[in-house]
């Protein structure tokens, strides 16, 4: 496993460092324990800094494109002034930057978008999007080898407990002066 509430710490420290103070979530189904942990390290993060986050934007969604998509909308027709989103997987990520791209807002020069796991469709998405980094390949060489211990009394290594970092791509950039406010026509 990795610290989830520290990844979302990192993100919001990543946002922070690029001097954004408004902020926008889409956070996943918080029924979810990882979701819910990312979204509290994130929100921690950025209290302990004097952003009051009762006056964010906030939506839940279902970890996909097509709920990334439906929820940028949201925020967009909402008309909620924001320099950054924070999304709690990439592949909501990937339909938000969708969205912002059909709508003419050009990320990150008019708002800038952050993700979580760092999965292929991060590297490959336009923008190329920041994500908070799982190594994931490492999670599942591991993951493996505790299977094949258990099944064939192997005494294979196992990790169990993996770093998060950021990876810094071109979907963030530092704030504007002034936060950006659109809405769909």
């Amino acid at each position: 496993t990795v610290d989830h509430a520290l990844g979302g710490r990192l993100a919001a420290r990543a946002l922070l460092d690029h001097k954004h103070r408004d902020i926008a979530v889409i956070a996943g189904p918080s029924r979810l324990a990882d979701s819910v942990a990312r979204i509290n390290g994130f929100m921690d993060e950025l209290q302990q800094n004097g952003i009051d986050t009762g006056k964010m934007w906030v939506a839940e969604s279902d970890f996909s494109p097509a709920g990334g998509w439906a929820a940028a909308k949201e925020l967009v027709e909402s008309g909620h002034r924001c320099s950054a989103l924070f999304c709690a997987n990439d592949e909501m990520a990937v339909g938000a930057l969708s969205y912002f791209q059909e709508a003419g807002i050009r990320v990150p020069h008019d708002l800038s978008v952050i993700g979580y796991d760092d999965t292929p469709s991060a590297e490959f998405s336009a923008p190329r999007l920041t994500s908070v980094h799982m190594p994931w390949r490492e999670m599942t060489m591991n993951g493996l080898s505790a299977l094949l211990n258990q099944c064939y009394d192997l005494r294979r290594p196992v990790t169990r407990s993996f770093p998060v970092t950021v990876t810094l791509r071109a979907s963030l950039a530092k704030a504007a002066s002034t936060a950006v406010k659109r809405k769909a026509s």
